[in-house]
Parts: structure tokens; C-alpha cells; sequence
């Protein structure tokens, strides 16, 4: 369970100048997984820190049963006005992404998001997060983690924890947002857009598959 100090920094850096200005669009490795050469069916979808919806209104629009959880509940009223606009009707929950059983979060999952979510949990939490996470995922599900290395105030996450802590899952990729796309997530704050220049956020895209113990044992 989120403890009130986690919840306090998490509001505070929400509302923080470093904290970038919501988009409407997904990230270019959720448009992948939908629209790419070789997108996923349309089947249900999980949203971790879902902000202000940007990915479950996106999946929702591309026939995905989605369920977006984050902490703030700012941030879910907003996703949830948004979803409206856009004529569109996710799941929307204020949660903690360490509480997944207690929330009743179904089982099943096919693609799971998770926005800057994990790399702001500390140790304890993560122990927690894997086996919620892994428990709601269906067989052959993708996990997209989209996380900073490094940060300044989060303890980050990095590929060496990923292999080590998400047993029952492979990695597919690992990718550093770097060059012009990363200035471009940061185009919306100058304080963060100042930040990615000097080097203090380091983001990654991290895509895991669910694999059970016989596909381990041919692979």
C-alpha cells in the first residue's frame, strides 16, 4: 500500500514545472503496438498512471476495453472529461497501481501501460507492483513500461532491475528516448525541456512479453 509520503511527493511532483504539459497523443510505442506492422488485436487494456487519459482514450478509440488507473485524483477527473469529449467511455479510477487485487482489476489483461508509474515506486513497492501486475496479465500479454533511468528525485528504473524483478516475462526491447524526441516531450515545460538538454531525466521504453513456465522451458 502507497504510504501518505509517497502520496504527498506524487501530488507535488504532478503539480510540478517538470512535470510535462498533458497530450492527447500516445506515445510513438503505443501507436506501435495498435496501428504498427505488427499491432495487437484489440482486447483488454490496463493503464497505469493514466495522467489525464491520453492512452486510454487512444485505446478505447481503437477498440480496446480499457481501465486507466492513477493516484491523483485531479488528473482522473480531468482523464474522465476528456474521455467524454472525445466521445469515448474507459474505465477511469482513482487507485493505487500496488492495490490492483483490492481494486478487483480483472484478470486477462492483453497490453499493459504504464506511463511513469514504476520508476517513481520506491523498493518496497515494486516487491508489491510485479506480482499484481503479472497476476492481471493474460497469457502472451505485452507490458510497455515507459520510465526514466534516471531522475533526480524518483529512483528511476533501469534494464538490469527490469530482467531481474519481472520474473515470467521477457524483455523484447529496450529503448532510450533520446535526441529531438526527447526534447520534444519536454517542448511544453522550458524547465523540463532544460532539464532533458542538461541531462538530468534519462527515458526509456522498456516492452516485455508474459511468458508461462513450458514457453520458458522451449525457449
Amino acid at each position: 500500500m502507497t504510504s501518505l509520503a509517497t502520496r504527498a511527493v506524487v501530488n507535488l511532483l504532478y503539480k510540478s514545472p517538470f512535470n510535462p504539459t498533458s497530450s492527447d497523443e500516445p506515445d510513438d510505442a503505443v501507436r506501435d503496438l495498435v496501428e504498427g506492422p505488427e499491432s495487437l488485436t484489440p482486447g483488454r487494456a490496463l493503464d497505469l498512471g493514466c495522467g489525464h487519459g491520453r492512452h486510454s482514450i487512444y485505446l478505447a478509440r481503437n477498440g480496446w476495453d480499457v481501465t486507466g488507473i492513477d493516484l491523483v485524483r485531479d488528473a482522473v477527473a480531468t482523464a474522465r472529461r476528456k474521455a467524454r469529449d472525445a466521445g469515448v467511455a474507459p474505465s477511469l479510477l482513482q487507485g493505487d497501481v500496488t492495490e490492483l487485487s483490492r481494486m478487483g482489476i480483472p484478470e486477462g489483461n492483453d497490453l499493459i501501460v504504464d506511463a511513469g508509474c514504476f520508476h517513481g515506486l520506491p523498493a518496497r513497492l515494486r516487491d508489491v507492483y510485479v506480482p499484481e501486475v503479472t497476476r492481471i496479465a493474460a497469457s502472451d500479454a505485452r507490458l510497455l513500461i515507459l520510465g526514466l533511468a534516471k531522475h533526480p528525485v524518483l529512483k528511476g528504473i533501469k534494464l538490469d532491475e527490469v530482467r531481474r524483478r519481472f520474473r515470467g516475462w521477457e524483455v523484447i526491447s529496450a529503448q532510450s528516448v533520446a535526441g529531438d524526441e526527447m526534447l520534444r516531450y519536454g517542448s511544453g515545460s522550458p524547465m523540463l525541456r532544460k532539464a532533458f538538454e542538461k541531462g538530468w531525466f534519462d527515458p526509456w521504453r522498456y516492452l516485455l512479453r508474459r511468458v508461462d513456465s513450458s514457453t520458458r522451458e522451449r525457449g
